[in-house]
């Protein structure tokens, strides 16, 4: 099976900031409507219009660029709550955004190096990756599916990205679901 991932489109955290929100609150946010036409665009890659349904991530940023390229590609789209971006808090509680940024630096140190702790308060690396192949595994009736999701569920499966992976970029990866 193969499998197109897309990053969402950038994010407009303005209304978020103003207003203080908490990390919760701001995976509300909605696209910057700049962006947009790039999004569009998107439509055209030739891995997307191959795909045979999209798949999305439930925070706003990856549903809203999900339903873009589903106007454009009219293609079955699919909300998958696994697919939500990594958890810097496992327990689901309120951090500061200070210590959500040192737990992603503490996270994408070790993922870079193959390592990771399992009692540190935040998603593993592996934990990440059951997750997402857990969804994938569901869809593999499918030739190829898109999948509109974040930096960490992509890298989950692509592994480390030392440059990221940029706002609305395209991966392709040939996946094998499980075969239990």
């Amino acid at each position: 099976m193969k499998v197109v991932f897309v990053r969402h489109g950038k994010t407009d955290y303005s209304l978020a900031d103003a207003r203080q929100m908490s990390q919760l609150e701001k995976d509300y946010a909605p696209l910057q409507r700049a962006c947009i036409p790039e999004i569009q665009a998107l439509a055209n890659h030739p891995s997307l219009q191959q795909a045979d349904i999209i798949l999305s991530s439930p925070y706003t940023r990856a549903l809203q660029t999900a339903e873009i390229l589903n106007r454009q590609l009219q293609k079955d789209l699919f909300v998958e709550h696994d697919l939500r971006e990594w958890q810097a808090d496992i327990k689901g509680s309120y951090i500061p955004l200070s210590e959500r940024d040192r737990r992603w630096v503490e996270y994408r140190e070790l993922f870079a190096n193959g390592n990771e702790v399992t009692n540190a308060g935040y998603e593993s690396a592996t934990a990440l990756y059951r997750r997402v192949t857990s969804v994938l595994d569901t869809y593999q009736d499918y030739n190829t599916i898109a999948v509109v999701a974040h930096f960490n569920v992509i890298e989950s499966l692509v592994g480390y990205r030392e440059q990221g992976i940029e706002y609305g970029e395209v991966i392709e990866v040939d996946y094998q679901p499980s075969l239990g």
